[in-house]
């Protein structure tokens, strides 16, 4: 973090030599609100997050606790103004796929055609209030996009300083421990956090996660909030580009998964349905593109592409295949190669970006709905996964249900009474099948990303109205395991990935997640990504945040 205070000072003192030549020294940012909840959540307006234009700095911006805006965005004098209407959007994706038990392994590859989905768990994206009561996860949130909307002026950030053209220099990634111990190695491991967030909110959620210990923070950017239409960018898109910045120059390893085209790039047979892929990968990768030009390639560490995209609820439109994905999987993977060759920092010459497929929600096949996730990596492979550079490896998602993270299927364990008859619902067994798969494709020296996992409970989750929280009747497998299990599992998880043989082919693991819990209106439904989270609805540890930040410190 201190690489960035020479060149910081450097532009502060150049911009207001600038500013002796005609700026306002009076002319002060004010905040701008550019989102709020729709009715019955208490309003919460997004306070602090200014556009952005090319130009000097007039005056030096603070975020955070002495951190000082990184050098390579400048802040418009006037931000944007949005309408007062009421915020529309979507949640994020997330988590396994829950299905029936005593399903047998297929034995041949069916026929796959977009038909009706399997029924779903909605998947969590609003803001976040520390001390508010939870809705459920299909309430409204984010940006404002009305029809008296008015986009903020086209982003284009001030440039950094670059090294000439030429070949990158290899990846970096975390090796293996020289002499597995019992201590956990912060380097890999992370958590992904809700981050449709006021800037002091976001701040608070950092300085949480370094409380916790771990070194990554992992921000899913959903394109559809962010270009709601061709070559306009929302004021969230804008608030997003910040946060990654803000979360690297802390010091944080910043983990990105770009997920959900937006429905003016998706086929007409399906916009407004679910969500899905854009109708071609061009206009997918030109986003991703952007996304990173406009970040810059020194403050990103990793990016996950798409999410779970062997279920038909994430990737409608388009044909459920681990073939199919590689196509939009290589074209922005050759776009991220391109904006890193022309943006290499002097700062970090020899920055690389990890490129992470997308990780399947562990399943077994359903004509038309799900491809097993199995069946997909192996379909990856088939479309030459295992031919691009050491640059890119196989994200995964292996949750464990009610299941000890030791276990293997198929016996139950104690106080488990279902969602034990299947390989897919066991997580050191699912790493286990994906780690055969590679190595019957010949890329033994490949890695895998734990770019999701966990165990979920209600356990201690209180109600808006003082009373125990209870999940939904739908994901009965929440009340399989007490507060304390989860805790404990998280932990030997971590702890399990870090020994042999594992470790010589497991990178960063993201525990999904620290927050979600803390979405106004989430615990009075029931919602069940908020049994997976470390805090609760009130902010405070829950026992697997306290029991994993004592295994850190």
């Amino acid at each position: 973090m201190r690489k960035f205070v020479p060149v910081s000072l450097f532009l502060v003192l150049f911009a207001l030599s600038l500013g002796a030549c005609g700026s306002d020294p009076n002319n002060n940012l004010s905040p701008t609100p550019d989102s709020a909840f729709a009715s019955p959540s208490p309003a919460l307006i997004r306070s602090g997050t200014p556009a952005l234009i090319i130009g000097p700095i007039t005056n030096p911006t603070v975020f955070g606790e002495g951190t000082l805006l990184p050098p390579t965005l400048t802040l418009a004098s006037s931000p944007a103004t949005l309408s007062p209407t009421a915020a529309v959007g979507a949640l994020p994706t997330w988590g396994p796929v829950i299905i029936q038990t005593s399903i047998p392994l297929p034995t041949e590859s069916p026929t796959l055609t977009p038909t009706a989905p399997l029924p779903e768990s909605p998947t969590p994206s609003v803001s976040l209030s520390t001390i508010a009561p939870a809705t459920g996860p299909t309430q409204p949130f984010g940006s404002v996009v009305g029809e008296n909307y008015t986009p903020p002026p086209t982003f284009t950030p001030f440039p950094t300083a670059t090294l000439p053209n030429g070949s990158l220099p290899p990846p970096f990634t975390p090796g293996p421990s020289p002499t597995p111990s019992e201590a956990l190695r912060p380097d890999l491991m992370g958590i992904q956090i809700h981050n449709d967030l006021t800037d002091a909110q976001f701040d608070q959620m950092l300085a949480r996660v370094q409380e916790l210990g771990v070194s990554w923070v992992k921000i899913q950017i959903r394109w559809d909030q962010c270009e709601p239409e061709p070559g306009v960018f929302s004021e969230f898109y804008q608030a997003q580009v910040l946060n990654i910045q803000r979360a690297s120059i802390r010091g944080f390893k910043t983990m990105l998964s770009v997920t959900h085209a937006p429905d003016w790039a998706r086929p007409e047979n399906v916009r407004g349905i679910e969500d899905g892929p854009s109708e071609n990968t061009t206009d997918w990768a030109t986003f991703v593109g952007r996304l990173v030009r406009d970040v810059k390639p020194e403050f990103i560490d990793a990016i996950e592409l798409w999410n779970e995209p062997n279920l038909i609820r994430e990737w409608r439109g388009k044909p459920i295949s681990g073939s199919e994905y590689f196509k939009y999987f290589r074209a922005a993977y050759e776009i991220i190669q391109q904006e890193q060759m022309s943006g290499r920092s002097v700062l970090k010459p020899d920055h690389r970006i990890m490129v992470i497929t997308a990780g399947p929600a562990p399943t077994v096949t359903f004509t038309g709905s799900t491809i097993g996730d199995r069946e997909f990596i192996q379909q990856l492979y088939d479309a030459g996964l295992a031919n691009l550079g050491s640059d890119v490896v196989l994200g995964v998602h292996p949750y464990g249900w009610g299941n000890p993270p030791e276990a293997r299927c198929c016996q139950a364990a104690p106080g488990v009474t279902g969602w034990f008859e299947h390989p897919s619902f066991y997580f050191l067994e699912t790493l286990e099948n994906y780690r055969e798969i590679m190595r019957r494709n010949n890329h033994a020296e490949g890695k895998m990303w734990i770019t999701e996992f966990g165990w979920a409970t209600y356990d201690s989750l209180i109600r808006s109205d003082g009373s125990p929280a209870e999940a939904d009747a739908g994901v009965g497998w929440q009340n399989l395991i007490d507060a304390d299990q989860q805790a404990k599992y998280i932990v030997r998880a971590f702890r399990l990935a870090q020994q042999p043989p594992y470790y010589d082919y497991l990178g960063p693991m993201i525990l999904w997640n620290l927050n979600y819990s803390m979405i106004p209106g989430i615990l009075d439904k029931g919602g069940e990504q908020a049994g997976f989270s470390l805090l609760a609805g009130d902010g405070s540890a829950r026992p697997a945040f306290e029991a994993l930040r004592e295994a850190l410190h």
